[in-house]
């Protein structure tokens, strides 16, 4: 066999190996391995540092909540590529907002997020990476606060 043959040959195999070890990571891996150090397991966060993720759906329910949740620097700033950006966003909107009625330690299977949901796209993420908060806390602060006021959320403690 001729050493090209043999090039060739060796680039096809390794074409096919790599082709069949190539795959998606599910968003709850993708979380796990570039999210759950700060904002834990569950989404529970760790006060001072990392915010909660629990309930972040409602941040969609007011202006400027949706483009605030991707501008953050832990989404801005991934590694991970827009489409998996976009999956891990929509997972734990799904995942770690859950109907308050339940109790969460049994069923997490029960979310709130509505019928008219509109998950995140990778364009989207695209779009947010291109622009930076310049004060995060104030930005969440005024979220929160617009939660508070239209009773999507109770006043923190």
């Amino acid at each position: 066999m001729t050493r090209r043959r043999r090039a060739t040959l060796l680039a096809a195999m390794l074409a096919i190996a790599s082709a069949s070890f190539a795959h998606a990571e599910p968003p709850e891996q993708l979380y796990m391995l570039n999210c759950w150090g700060c904002h834990r397991p569950h989404g529970e966060g760790i006060p001072g540092t990392a915010p909660a993720l629990t309930d972040a759906i409602d941040f969609l329910r007011v202006k400027g909540g949706r483009e605030y949740l991707i501008s953050v620097p832990g989404v801005s700033q991934s590694a991970l590529d827009n489409a998996d950006t976009a999956e891990v966003m929509n997972w734990i909107l799904k995942s770690f907002s859950q109907d308050r009625s339940q109790d969460r330690s049994k069923d997490r299977s029960k979310h709130r997020t509505s019928a008219d949901f509109r998950p995140y796209t990778a364009d989207e993420i695209a779009n947010a990476r291109t622009t930076h908060l310049m004060d995060i806390k104030k930005a969440r602060a005024k979220l929160v606060a617009e939660m508070v006021e239209q009773k999507i959320r109770p006043p923190e403690k």
